[in-house]
């Protein structure tokens, strides 16, 4: 019985442990500080902090893939906007350790951009400008903006990591706009 109790003890002392550690750990950032649209681009200034373990992942060939979703709202009916239209995008950041390279490729465009250095990669994210088609809604009020990391293209040894861990849970949440007027 006393062999029990030490156990269920530590097992729970080091659930506490756990618990405290994960509250206590910085969150992942990626924000959105300002966004707009000049013609058809969309241009978006974020800041995005990635965790240590994300960079080790970038940095040893694994592909982080982000979906960039713009959505045309119209104006809020009993509280809610309705969205006349919406549009995606997905890019890919990867690292190819034989060429020493970074990459940016559009995967909806087949665009790719290759920089020497992470920091440069990093600087290309945070400064986003996208060509999108036809980029406009007539009766649109407000523009969405939300940047994600899939977490569904990680590799299948990845997938359970992404899933418990905090640091890939990247969400730039909602940002919104207004229309210009016109």
């Amino acid at each position: 019985m006393d062999f029990f109790m030490r156990l269920w003890k530590s097992a729970l002392s080091l659930f506490c442990s756990m618990i405290l550690a994960a509250c206590g750990s910085r969150a992942p950032m990626l924000v959105v500080r300002d966004a707009g649209i000049a013609g058809d681009v969309l241009s978006a200034r974020l800041e995005w902090q990635p965790d240590p373990s994300v960079i080790s992942a970038l940095d040893n060939g694994i592909a982080l893939d982000f979906t960039v979703t713009l959505r045309a709202q119209a104006a809020p009916l009993i509280g809610w906007h309705r969205t006349l239209a919406s549009w995606q995008r997905h890019l890919e950041l990867r690292y190819y350790p034989l060429s020493r390279q970074y990459q940016w490729r559009d995967l909806d465009r087949g665009e790719t951009r290759s920089f020497a250095a992470r920091a440069l990669l990093i600087a290309a994210l945070e400064d986003l400008r996208l060509p999108m088609t036809t980029v406009g809604a007539p009766g649109a009020q407000r523009y969405v903006l939300d940047i994600a990391l899939d977490r569904n293209a990680l590799p299948g040894a990845l997938r359970l990591p992404a899933l418990l861990r905090p640091a890939w849970r990247l969400s730039s949440g909602e940002f919104a706009w207004p229309a210009p007027a016109g």
